[in-house]
């Protein structure tokens, strides 16, 4: 009989570059969290929402996303705070919550805390979430070790961002719920000393930082950390027409890639037509003589807002109709 031959084992070629394996470019952008605020969830749309047939599936629409952007990358979702609208949640969003919501690391906003108090949270719809394993919170001087070698540092709503002056070999990340703005992105007057570039010091030791309040979201760099303001998850008001909602996509190496939301399906109320519907309002209410000196000054809606406001202190309409124009400008009172 012949003697058989040695089967030899196959070898794994792995592809050769000048500076090494492929693999280490893509190791350091791999994707190892999801980065979002401002969820404010809620059980009635917003006015610019009005003409959404079914408000909790238009939520649905970009929970779903995060949900799936969480699994395709296998990393967790962090929140910056606001994760509803307010802290007492009815039972019906309480429960859509439970179904929808994915679980996620997060601080509380103000809109999470009863009378913005982090001493009142365990009767919050936010606490709700934690108590049933939706999330795990965020608190400060309480840092939380995550998934993918992460080190979470919580800052909720009332508490100053701190710099890490610590030693480790993990990444750390900084979630803050404080206003955060550059000229590009906030509102008129806004406090200078919340400007992106007066956070200098306080975001030092950070290999990135994530930052709630501001819903218009941006991206950038403070003293060579890179900082992201989430935004607005969802669209709510009608200047927001043009905004597209998105999400951060932090990567091994600190960097912070930008996914923004789809939102082709929503049904939206611009200006003009939540301005037109105010007007057809106070028609109904015979107050054409004030509708025609609103119209002569030719003003925006934010003057326009502000005029009905003035008339209103000024009585030139009744409780009944005063109370439909605040409802129209969702005010509460």
């Amino acid at each position: 009989m012949s003697e058989k031959k040695p089967v030899k084992k196959l070898k794994r070629r792995i592809p050769k570059t000048s500076k090494g394996p492929v693999s280490s470019m893509w190791e350091q952008d791999k994707v190892i969290a999801i980065l979002c605020s401002d969820l404010h969830l809620c059980p009635k749309p917003p006015r610019a929402r009005r003409g959404e047939p079914n408000w909790f599936d238009a939520m649905k629409n970009p929970l779903r996303q995060l949900f799936v952007l969480s699994g395709r990358y296998r990393c967790p979702i962090i929140c910056a705070g606001d994760v509803f609208d307010h802290w007492k949640a009815e039972p019906e969003l309480i429960n859509f919550a439970i179904n929808y919501l994915p679980e996620m690391y997060a601080v509380p906003g103000q809109h999470d805390l009863p009378l913005h108090s982090m001493d009142l949270i365990k009767r919050s719809a936010f606490w709700t979430m934690v108590l049933v394993g939706k999330i795990n919170p965020l608190m400060p001087g309480k840092p939380v070790v995550a998934e993918n070698n992460m080190v979470i540092h919580g800052f909720p709503w009332g508490s100053k961002i701190k710099p890490f002056t610590g030693k480790s070999g993990k990444l750390q990340i900084g979630v803050c719920h404080e206003y955060f703005w550059d000229s590009n992105h906030c509102f008129p007057g806004a406090p200078k000393e919340k400007e992106s570039k007066r956070y200098r010091d306080e975001v030092q030791g950070y290999h990135a930082v994530a930052f709630g309040d501001n819903h218009k979201g941006f991206l950038t760099e403070v003293g060579g950390t890179p900082v992201l303001n989430c935004g607005g998850f969802m669209r709510r008001s009608s200047d927001e027409v043009d905004y597209e909602p998105q999400v951060g996509l932090l990567c091994k190496s600190g960097k912070i890639m930008i996914h923004k939301l789809r939102t082709e399906d929503e049904k939206f109320t611009t200006l003009e037509e939540e301005d037109n519907g105010v007007r057809k309002m106070l028609k109904a209410h015979d107050m054409t003589d004030f509708i025609s000196g609103l119209s002569e000054l030719n003003q925006k809606s934010f003057d326009f807002v502000l005029a009905l406001e003035m008339a209103m202190e000024e009585k030139m309409v009744t409780n009944g109709v005063r109370k439909l124009i605040l409802e129209a400008l969702g005010r509460d009172k």
